[in-house]
């Protein structure tokens, strides 16, 4: 694949917010239960009971998915770069607050709901805000929707991981 096609073809950056649903307090405690026993029986070594580790492992896979259905995975999907500079242009800082790049009010929201990627219609989404989601809620997946938009070069590549040509 050439440059040209890699550049162009570069998808949007996304991320997944996984917002809770259903009460997991009581899946969290069989998965943890499920967890111990397995890395139990797997210390063991030889001696442990293959069936028994069998069990543990298949126990495990039914909580992890208990757990998996106890959350809606919410993807956003960052904007074209020239769309969010836009974005953060209409919400300007208020003159006498705590603001530096943005309305804290109102921008936070309008990145999310122009992120968020669902069968849910604009209105529905107004809907999920002010009735289901708590503050906290809507302060992560605010942050997670602004984040993915901020495209920062990645720092954290190994030194050394391509060869220099001289």
């Amino acid at each position: 694949m050439s440059l040209r096609e890699r550049l162009l073809g570069r998808p949007r950056p996304f991320d997944t917010y996984p917002l809770r649903i259903d009460d997991d307090t009581e899946v969290r405690k069989e998965l943890e239960r499920a967890r111990i026993l397995l890395r139990i029986l797997q210390a063991q070594g030889e001696t442990a009971d293959e069936s028994a580790v069998r069990a543990a492992a298949a126990d495990l896979a039914a909580a992890e998915a208990q757990m998996a259905a106890c959350y809606e995975q919410v993807i956003l999907r960052a904007m074209p770069p020239d769309d969010f500079e836009a974005l953060i242009s209409a919400h300007k800082p208020r003159e006498g607050s705590e603001d530096r790049v943005w309305n804290l009010e109102t921008f936070p929201k309008a990145c999310l709901m122009e992120c968020v990627e669902s069968d849910l219609t604009a209105a529905e989404w107004e809907q999920v805000w002010t009735e289901v989601l708590s503050h906290g809620e809507r302060g992560e997946l605010c942050n997670a929707a602004i984040k993915v938009n901020v495209r920062s070069p990645d720092s954290t590549l190994p030194k050394g991981w391509t060869q220099t040509q001289a």
